[in-house]
Parts: C-alpha cells; sequence; structure tokens
C-alpha cells in the first residue's frame, strides 16, 4: 500500500541528501512489504499443510462422516483466511509513512540520533521556524549516513529464513509423501476433497453376515444375531470389536462376543440385539476397522388374514362340503378331508402347510408331514391353499409363511383338526310291564330310546334260548334314523308266541343297534342289557302274581297301623299352649300336629307306590296274555284307582289338616286333623277288606287248581301204569 504522494520539496540547500534520504525510505518501504507478504504467505502454506496432516490422520484413524470432514476443511480454510487477513491484508492497509519509516531505521541504527527523522520531519513538513543552516547540517549528517545502512538489522531475515525453511521442508515432505503413497493420496483426496466414502485400506477388514447392500430386513420385535467375521491382512484379528447402534433412543455402544475360534478365515464376533423394534444405523469397529452403513430395517412379519376351512366329510354321512370358521380348533367328522385357503397380508416368496398327526398310542413321536409348497416359481402371491389327507386322529395343520425379504411368520399358523370319533348307538331301553317270568304267549313291550350321532343303519330284539336265537327286527329303526324314540303309548311290542318257547326254558332278551359307519374300524353295533326270563305256565305266573298281592297287602296294613298309631297319640296328648312346646320337645300341639302330618305324608307315598305296584300287576298280566275282565276290574276299578283316590283326597286333606292344626292351638284344629286322619283310615281298610275278599277268593280258587292237578297227576299215573303192564305183556313169552 502506497504511501500519500510527498508534498513538493521548497527550494532549499541540499536537495541531493534529502532526495537520497527518501530513496533509502522508500527502498525500507518496498522491503517491509516483500517481508510482510513473504512471511504471511509461508504461515498460510504453514496453516494449510497442518490441517491437511490433522485431517489426514483423523480421517486415516476415524473415518468421520461427511459432515465431520466438512467441518475440518471448514476449519482449515478458516485457519488460512484468519492468518491472510491478520497477517497480510491487516498489516499491509497501515500507511506507511517517511516519519514512520524513519523512526524504525534510527531503533535498528543508533548511530543516525535523531538526526534522520528530524530530517524527515522538517524538511518534509515545511517547519519554517528551524534554522535552516542547522537543518541543512543535519540533512547532511543524515544523508552520509543513508548509503550505509543494513536492512538484516531492521526485517529480522533470519526469522523469515527459518520460516520459509520450514514450510518448503514441509511442502517437500508432503510432495514425497503423495508421490511414494498415491493410492493413499488419491483416497484422501477423494474423502476429504471430492466428500467420498471410499473407505482407506486397513489391516482388518470386517465381513457382514445377512446384510445384502449393507440393509437387513427383519421382523418386528425379533431378536437379530449381528454376525461379523474380522479378517487380519496381516498379524491376528482384534481381541474385541464394538458394535454401535443409533436408534431413537441415540447411540448406544456393546461389545461383541467372539464366536468360536480364529481361523485362517479370520475371527467371528457376534452380539444380539433384543427385541428390535425400530431402524437401526449399525456402526463395527475394531482394530484399525471401521464398518459403517449398515442399516437394520423393521418391518412387520406376514400373517395371515383370512383362513377358510372347508371339510368333506365321509360319503356314509352325505351332506357334502361343510365350511367352518376360523378358529384354533375346528372339529370334524372322522374320516373328513379337509381344504384351507390361506390369504397372507404381505406378497410371499415361499410358504408350506404342513400337518402333524397326533402322538400314537405305542408312544411313537408324531412325524410332520409337508402337503403343500408355495416355491419362488410361482411367486409373489399373497394365497396358499392345501387339502389333507383323511383325518383319522386329531392332527394340527401348521401354516408357515415367507415374504419378499425373508421373513417368517414368527410361530407358525396352528390349526387344530380334532377328529370326532363316530360313536356306536346308544342303546337305552327297558321292559315295560313284566318281571322275571313270562308265558309263551306273552308280548314283551320295550320302552326308551335307541339315538346315534349320524345315523342308525338298523336295530333288533335278539331272543335267545341257549344256543338258538331268533332277530325280530324294530322296524321304526330306518336306515338314516338317526333317533327311535319308543315312548311308553308307543312301545316296541315283541310277541313270543311266534318263537313257539316252550314251559321251563330260559329266555335272554337283549336290543343292538348298528349305525352306517363306512371307516375302517365300522360298522359300530351296540348291544344293550340282557334281560333274562323264565318261561312259565299261565297258573306259575298268576302264583307268583298272587303271591305280591300278598305282599302288597302286607304293606298296605303296615300304613294303616301308621296312620292309626299317629291318630291315638295325637288323642292322647292333651291341648297345651302354643309357647309350651318351643322348649325342643315334642309334647306341644305342634309337635303332635307334625307326627301326624309326617305319618300322613308317609301313609301317601306307600300307598301311591302300592297303588303303582297293582296297575303294573295288570299291566304283566296283559303282557302274558292272562288278563280277563274280571282281574281288569278287581286289580284297576277296586284296588289300584282306589287307593290313588284317597292318596289325592283323603290322605291330601289330612297332611293339610295336620299342618293347619301345627300352625294354631286351637282345638278345633286338632278336631279336623283327627277327622281327616279317621276319614282316610275308613277309606284304607274298605279297601283292605275288599283285598282279603279277593284273597279268601284267590284262596277257594288256589284249592280247587290244586284238586285239578291231583286228578290231572292221578290220571297221568293211572295211563302211564297202563302203558307199563301192556309193554310186559308185550315184551312176556
Amino acid at each position: 500500500m502506497d504511501t500519500a504522494p510527498h508534498p513538493a520539496v521548497t527550494q532549499a540547500p541540499h536537495d541531493e541528501a534529502i532526495a537520497s534520504i527518501l530513496g533509502m525510505l522508500a527502498a525500507v518501504r518496498r522491503r517491509t512489504r516483500i517481508w510482510i507478504w513473504a512471511e504471511s504467505l509461508a504461515l498460510a502454506a504453514a496453516v494449510a499443510l497442518a490441517g491437511a496432516w490433522l485431517s489426514l490422520v483423523l480421517d486415516r484413524l476415524v473415518e468421520p462422516p461427511i459432515w465431520v470432514r466438512v467441518a475440518m476443511l471448514v476449519a482449515v480454510a478458516a485457519a488460512v483466511a484468519w492468518v491472510l487477513v491478520t497477517r497480510l491484508a491487516m498489516r499491509l492497509a497501515v500507511p506507511l509513512t517517511d516519519e514512520s519509516l524513519a523512526l524504525v531505521v534510527e531503533r535498528a541504527h543508533p548511530e543516525f540520533g535523531d538526526a534522520l527523522s528530524t530530517a524527515v520531519s522538517c524538511s518534509l513538513g515545511g517547519n519554517t521556524e528551524v534554522d535552516p543552516e542547522m537543518l541543512a547540517a543535519t540533512v547532511s549528517a543524515a544523508a552520509a549516513r543513508a548509503g550505509v545502512i543494513r536492512t538484516g538489522a531492521i526485517f529480522r531475515r533470519r526469522r523469515l529464513a527459518g520460516v520459509l525453511a520450514a514450510v518448503a521442508a514441509a511442502v517437500s515432505v508432503t510432495a514425497v509423501a503423495a508421490a511414494t503413497r498415491p493410492t493413499e493420496t488419491a483416497i484422501w483426496t477423494r474423502r476429504m476433497l471430492g466428500l467420498s466414502d471410499a473407505p482407506w485400506p486397513r489391516r482388518v477388514a470386517f465381513e457382514p453376515e445377512g446384510f445384502v447392500d449393507g440393509r437387513r430386513v427383519v421382523a418386528r420385535g425379533d431378536d437379530v444375531d449381528v454376525l461379523v467375521r474380522a479378517i487380519a491382512a496381516w498379524g491376528d484379528p482384534p481381541e474385541m470389536v464394538e458394535l454401535r447402534t443409533r436408534g431413537r433412543g441415540g447411540v448406544r455402544s456393546e461389545r461383541m462376543g467372539g464366536r468360536g475360534g480364529a481361523t485362517a478365515a479370520g475371527q467371528s464376533f457376534g452380539h444380539v440385539l433384543k427385541g428390535v423394534d425400530e431402524d437401526l444405523d449399525v456402526e463395527i469397529r475394531g482394530g484399525d476397522a471401521r464398518l459403517r452403513g449398515l442399516r437394520v430395517v423393521v418391518e412387520d412379519p406376514p400373517v395371515v388374514t383370512a383362513l377358510e376351512i372347508t371339510s368333506t366329510p365321509p360319503p356314509y354321512l352325505g351332506g357334502g362340503p361343510r365350511t367352518s370358521a376360523a378358529s384354533r380348533v375346528v372339529t370334524v367328522p372322522r374320516g373328513s378331508i379337509v381344504s384351507l385357503a390361506c390369504t397372507s397380508s404381505k406378497p410371499l416368496s415361499a410358504a408350506s402347510v404342513s400337518i402333524r398327526r397326533a402322538a400314537a398310542a405305542d408312544g411313537t413321536d408324531a412325524v410332520e408331514e409337508l402337503i403343500a409348497r408355495l416355491d419362488s416359481a410361482s411367486a409373489p402371491t399373497k394365497a396358499i391353499s392345501a387339502v389333507t389327507p383323511p383325518i383319522d386322529v386329531d392332527t394340527a395343520v401348521l401354516v408357515r409363511l415367507v415374504d419378499d425379504h425373508g421373513l417368517v411368520n414368527r410361530d407358525p399358523v396352528a390349526v387344530v383338526l380334532a377328529a370326532v370319533p363316530d360313536e356306536p348307538p346308544r342303546v337305552a331301553v327297558r321292559l315295560a310291564g313284566i318281571s322275571s317270568a313270562v308265558t309263551p304267549q306273552a308280548t314283551l313291550p320295550i320302552e326308551g330310546s335307541i339315538t346315534d350321532d349320524h345315523a342308525l343303519a338298523s336295530a333288533d330284539v335278539r331272543l335267545a334260548v341257549g344256543d338258538a336265537s331268533q332277530i325280530v327286527p324294530i322296524g321304526r329303526a330306518r336306515d338314516g334314523v338317526a333317533a327311535v324314540d319308543l315312548a311308553a303309548d308307543r312301545p316296541e311290542l315283541v310277541r313270543l308266541e311266534q318263537a313257539g318257547l316252550a314251559i321251563g326254558a330260559r329266555l335272554e332278551v337283549s336290543v343292538s343297534a348298528r349305525d352306517r359307519c363306512t371307516l375302517a374300524d365300522g360298522p359300530h353295533e351296540t348291544v344293550g342289557e340282557t334281560w333274562t326270563l323264565d318261561v312259565v305256565s299261565p297258573e306259575s305266573l298268576r302264583a307268583l302274581v298272587e303271591a305280591r298281592e300278598v305282599l302288597l297287602r302286607r304293606r298296605l296294613e303296615g300304613v294303616i297301623d301308621d296312620l292309626v298309631k299317629a291318630r291315638d297319640a295325637a288323642a292322647a296328648t292333651p291341648p297345651q299352649p302354643a309357647d309350651k312346646g318351643d322348649d325342643g320337645d315334642d309334647r306341644g300341639g305342634d309337635g303332635v300336629a307334625r307326627r301326624c302330618g309326617e305319618a300322613a305324608a308317609r301313609a301317601a307315598g306307600e300307598t301311591a307306590e302300592i297303588a303303582g305296584e297293582f296297575k303294573g300287576i295288570h299291566r304283566e298280566l296283559v303282557n302274558n296274555a292272562l288278563a280277563t275282565p274280571d282281574v281288569e276290574a278287581r286289580l284297576l276299578g277296586q284296588i289300584a284307582e282306589p287307593l290313588t283316590a284317597i292318596v289325592t283326597e283323603e290322605l291330601a286333606t289330612a297332611i293339610s289338616r295336620c299342618r293347619q292344626a301345627g300352625e294354631g292351638d286351637a282345638a278345633g284344629g286338632r278336631q279336623a286333623m283327627a277327622a281327616a286322619l279317621d276319614a282316610a283310615v275308613a277309606k284304607l281298610r274298605a279297601v283292605l277288606d275288599r283285598m282279603l275278599e279277593l284273597e279268601s277268593i284267590n284262596e277257594v280258587i288256589e284249592r280247587l287248581r290244586g284238586v285239578i292237578r291231583v286228578q290231572e297227576q292221578i290220571r297221568d299215573d293211572t295211563l302211564e301204569r297202563q302203558r307199563r303192564r301192556g309193554r310186559e305183556a308185550l315184551e312176556s313169552p
């Protein structure tokens, strides 16, 4: 930067001396500017070289990302700019006047004294107050010394030479390094100046497993095993490898453990990331190696969004295909063929459907069997279908899905096909109105039900005498009927007259039913209860019936005695206030009424059972073809029906009166109770008297039967004796 032009020098003596002084100062000014330029540029070059080497070292060791390298470039550029501004521009901007230069020269050359600065300031400043002679002498003295000044003493040449030498050496070393290591130079140039991500050559190199183009797609929530193989160009693999992950929660650093031993192929390291549910940037460090640019991408695995299950039962069941709602357990008839159609939430690259049958009874483990496969040839698609073999046992269907990223559904979709076996028919029947003995002309009424879970094929009654048997079909059990109801008003009647049974035989009666099962273990047959009946003559059956009548009469006598005792106890107990009987004993009025009520209730129950027994006797006689109008009138009209009426009328009234008597202490209540009991006893005794009369008639009839049997025995003996005598006469000579 030039100074302002000097004012014109006045015409004064010693112009030549002043000119020589100004020429010397102009030379100092030029050299000063050269020195500033040289020093500033050398310092800027030194800063730039230092920044380049520092960036080389940091980038070689750390391999920072682009933004860090940009920051380093900006920092170096800022440092160079600062040097140029502060050491060059600002210094050049300072004006170098003759007066200031004269002072600088006088400091470096003390022999000037103040002559140089005085001569410059007085001569150039136009100071007229100075003695001209003295000024001329001062100028002459300064001009005499100006020709012999040493600029080295002014500019410190050694310092500048040192700076320039150091910068030159640094430039030379840098140039030599760049020439001898062209690969590293090119990589540094691409990384720092071209901002490329080209990696530095390392002693240790990492080879990640499972990453394709730096990406690894995993299922959301899965544990991810990050594996890497460390390969050393020379020396041993690193002892420690660090795994850094960056996600929403920040950066996490974890140590990777060694997997196996070191081999010629390198050393494997791994670490399991638990439950990954977000995308992660992954960096692996170990030794001098840095592996960046890896990313774990989280996606949802494929799931089954729709599942259609259609089962086709065995032909004997009929009905055609059946659609079942999708659930964990689907019940199907045993022997059914099941088709499944699965729809995935994502396009599939592969899929499979397998079945696993339940373990066998002998303990053999279940074996998984593949029934359908979707391979890459038919992908991508979202659907897969399969058809199972006949389901004979409980079978698990397993559906595995693989999407186009290789993600597999975490747990296979499992549907259990529960094979419902074809149950044997259920036979729940009984013989109604038949005791342990029957006549050859009897009719067997069979009541109850015969059912099957699907359909019956047939049902029949088996009549067996010894080794001989006869089958009587049940007409209502037609083929295809699921249930046969043998109600009490419409029983199945089996007539024994056609069987030709002999008296004294032992008859076995059973009911069997068969279903329509065509499976390997079918058809199923169920045999109900077997009844053993003695075939007897009508007289013997009547005798058995009469013996039962005698027992029933004895039961009725006991009922009457119980009621009479309760009635007598009530009459013998004097009436007492109600609060006298609250001490827990039964001597109060309510205790007597309660005992009478209990006796009446027992009598009602017993009487109803006796009436039912007589009705059963009548039905048995009807079933054995022994019933007559007289027998029906006696058993039903004179015994069973009157007993039933007593239960519903007199005994019911007596129970009600006993309850009323126990609730109050009025004497009228006890009298009404006693009257009701007396009425019930009178009715029961009337029926009992009728039974006794009938018993007397029966005894007369029995004696007549005995006389007839004796006469028949005498006749049979006489005939046998006559036949024996005839044989003897024929055999005698």
